[in-house]
C-alpha cells in the first residue's frame, strides 16, 4: 500500500486533497467499526460461554432437585409410618393410663400433646445432605423412644394385672376375714350363751348338792326317827326312792352339761386358733398390698418423669426440625431466583434464537421455577404455624369471611361463584389464622368447580354442644371417600397437576390451624359430586 503524504500535492489539486482527506476519514471509521465488531464478537462469544454454564449449573440443579425430592418422598413415607406407629402407641398408652386409678389429667394432657407433637413431626420438611445425618440420628433417637415407651407400657399393663390379682386377693381375704369375724363373733355369742348355761347349771349343781346335803341331813334324822316312827317308814321310803331318782336325773344332766362346756371350750381354742391364722394372713395380705401399692406408685413416678423426659427431647427435636426446615426453606430460593434470572436473560437475550421447542423450554423452566417459589412459600408458611402464638379472641366470623370474599380475584372468562352464606356465630380463635383457614377451604371449593357450568359454594354454621362446626360446601369435582386418610397430609394431592394446580400443603396448613385451636376438621364427599368441608371451634361466652 503506498502512501501519500498530502504536503506533497500540487496546490491545484484542491479537489484531489478533499477527496483525500474524505478517504482517511473513512478509513479511520471503518476500523473503528472493526474494532466495535471485534469487541461485539468477544461479548457474544461470553455470553455463549455464560450460557453454556448456565446451561451446565442449570442441568447440576434439575439433577439435585430430583434427588432431593426423591430423598424427601422417601422421608417422608418414613415420617409418615413412624409417625402412624407412634399413634396407636401414644393412644395405647392413653388406654393403659386411663385404665390406672393413680393416674392424673396432667398425664392425659402430656399424652394428648405427645400425640400432637408425633401429629406435627408427619409435616417436617426434606433436608440437605449435610442435615440428613442428623435427621437419621433424631429418627433412631424416635425409635428407640418407642421401644422404651412400648415397654413401659407392657410393664405398665403387667402392673395393672398384678394390681388387679392382688386386689381380687384382698377382697377374698377380706371376705373370707369377715366371714370368719362374723363366725367368731356368732360362737363368742354361743361360748356366751354356753358359759352363761354352764355358770347356771354349776350354780343348780350346788344348790343341788345343799339339797343333796339336805336330804342326806334329812335321811339321817329320818333314819334316826325311823326308829322311833314306824308308821312314817314307808312314806318316807318313798319319798326317798323319788329323791333318789331326781339326784340320778340331776346327775346325769350335770355330766352332759360337763361334757358340752369341754366340747364349747375344744370349739373356742379352735376358734381362736383360726382366728390368729387369719389375723396373721390379713395382715400379710395388707403388707403385700402396701408393697405393691409402694411398687406401683413408683413405677408410675418413674413412667411419669420417663414422659416428662421423652416429652421435653421430642420439642427439642420439633424444634430443631423447624428450624430446619426454615433454614431449608430460606436456602431454596437462591437457586429458584438464579434459575428465574438467567432464564429472563435467555428469554430476553436469545429469545429469538430459540426455536418453538426452545421457547417451550423456557416457558416450562420459567413455570417450574414459579410453582418451586410457591411450595417454598407454602412451606415457609407450614413452618411458621408451628412457632407462631394463637392469640384467642372473639372473632366475627360474617365479618371476616365477607373480607375474603372481598379479596377474590378472577381473571377473564372464569366462573364468578354464587355464595350461600348463613349466618355465622362469633367463634373464640386467633383472627389471622382463622382467615387463612376460610381462604384455603373457599379457594380449594372454587379451583374444583371450575370445570362445573356453575360454581355454588354455600357457608353456614352449626352449634354442637360447646363448639361452633362451620362447613364450606361446593358442587364440584369431588373426591374418592376410601382415599380420606390422605386428604390432609403434606404434599398429598388426591387429583393430578394437569387437572388441578397446587401444591398440596393447603389443607394440611388448614388442619394444623384447626389442631392448634383445639379443633376438629373434617370432609364427606361424593365423586363429581361435590365436597363439605367442616371444622369446629370454640363457642365465644362472655
Amino acid at each position: 500500500m503506498i502512501k501519500i503524504d498530502p504536503d506533497n500535492l500540487p496546490d491545484g489539486d484542491g479537489n484531489l486533497r478533499q477527496q483525500y482527506e474524505e478517504n482517511e476519514s473513512q478509513a479511520a471509521e471503518l476500523v473503528s467499526a472493526n474494532k466495535e465488531i471485534a469487541l461485539q464478537y468477544q461479548e457474544k462469544n461470553k455470553r455463549a460461554a455464560e450460557l453454556i454454564i448456565a446451561n451446565k449449573e442449570l442441568d447440576y440443579q434439575n439433577e439435585e432437585k430430583e434427588n432431593r425430592a426423591a430423598e424427601l418422598v422417601i422421608a417422608n413415607k418414613e415420617l409418615i409410618f413412624q409417625n402412624a406407629e407412634k399413634e396407636n402407641r401414644a393412644a395405647e398408652l392413653i388406654i393403659a393410663n386411663k385404665e390406672l386409678i393413680f393416674q392424673n389429667e396432667e398425664k392425659e394432657n402430656r399424652a394428648a400433646e405427645l400425640a400432637i407433637a408425633n401429629k406435627e413431626l408427619a409435616f417436617q420438611n426434606e433436608e440437605k445432605e449435610n442435615r440428613a445425618a442428623e435427621l437419621i440420628i433424631a429418627n433412631k433417637e424416635l425409635a428407640f423412644q418407642n421401644e422404651e415407651k412400648e415397654n413401659r407400657a407392657a410393664e405398665l399393663i403387667i402392673a395393672n394385672k398384678e394390681l388387679a390379682f392382688q386386689n381380687e386377693e384382698k377382697e377374698n381375704r377380706a371376705a373370707e376375714l369377715i366371714i370368719a369375724n362374723k363366725e367368731l363373733i356368732f360362737q363368742n355369742e354361743e361360748k356366751e350363751n354356753r358359759a352363761a348355761e354352764l355358770i347356771i347349771a354349776n350354780k343348780e349343781l350346788v344348790f343341788q348338792n345343799k339339797e343333796k346335803e339336805n336330804r342326806a341331813a334329812e335321811l339321817i334324822i329320818a333314819n334316826k326317827e325311823l326308829a322311833y316312827q314306824n308308821t312314817e317308814k314307808e312314806d318316807l321310803a318313798a319319798k326317798l326312792v323319788i329323791l333318789n331318782k331326781e339326784l340320778a336325773y340331776q346327775n346325769e344332766e350335770k355330766e352332759n352339761r360337763a361334757a358340752e362346756l369341754i366340747i364349747a371350750n375344744k370349739e373356742l381354742a379352735y376358734q381362736n386358733i383360726e382366728k390368729e391364722k387369719r389375723a396373721e394372713e390379713l395382715s400379710t395380705a395388707n403388707r403385700e398390698l402396701k408393697n405393691a401399692e409402694d411398687d406401683i406408685r413408683k413405677l408410675n413416678d418413674e413412667l411419669e418423669q420417663k414422659v416428662t423426659d421423652r416429652t421435653a427431647q421430642l420439642e427439642a427435636v420439633n424444634k430443631e426440625l423447624g428450624s430446619f426446615s426454615y433454614s431449608v426453606s430460606h436456602d431454596l430460593r437462591a437457586p429458584i431466583r438464579a434459575i428465574n434470572g438467567y432464564t429472563k436473560i435467555l428469554a430476553e437475550d436469545y429469545g429469538d434464537l430459540l426455536d418453538e421447542d426452545g421457547t417451550g423450554i423456557l416457558q416450562s423452566i420459567i413455570h417450574n421455577s414459579k410453582k418451586m417459589g410457591e411450595l417454598i412459600d407454602d412451606l415457609l408458611a407450614f413452618s411458621k404455624l408451628g412457632r407462631k402464638q394463637v392469640s384467642f379472641t372473639e372473632v366475627d366470623m360474617n365479618a371476616l369471611v365477607a373480607s375474603v370474599r372481598e379479596d377474590l380475584s378472577f381473571e377473564e372468562g372464569e366462573n364468578i361463584p354464587i355464595f350461600e352464606i348463613a349466618e355465622l356465630p362469633a367463634a373464640n380463635a386467633d383472627k389471622s389464622l382463622i382467615k387463612q383457614v376460610w381462604i384455603n377451604l373457599i379457594s380449594n371449593s372454587i379451583k374444583y368447580s371450575r370445570n362445573k357450568p356453575e360454581t355454588r359454594i354455600s357457608i353456614g354454621a352449626y352449634e354442637k354442644d360447646d363448639l361452633i362446626v362451620y362447613y364450606v360446601k361446593d358442587a364440584g369435582a369431588g373426591f374418592d371417600m376410601q382415599y380420606y386418610d390422605k386428604l390432609f397430609g403434606v404434599f398429598q394431592r388426591l387429583h393430578s397437576q394437569e387437572e388441578f394446580e397446587g401444591t398440596g400443603i393447603g389443607l394440611a396448613i388448614v388442619q394444623k390451624i384447626v389442631s392448634r385451636h383445639n379443633g376438629t376438621i373434617w370432609a364427606e364427599s361424593v365423586l363429581e359430586e361435590g365436597s363439605c368441608f367442616y371444622f369446629s371451634l370454640q363457642k365465644f361466652n362472655n
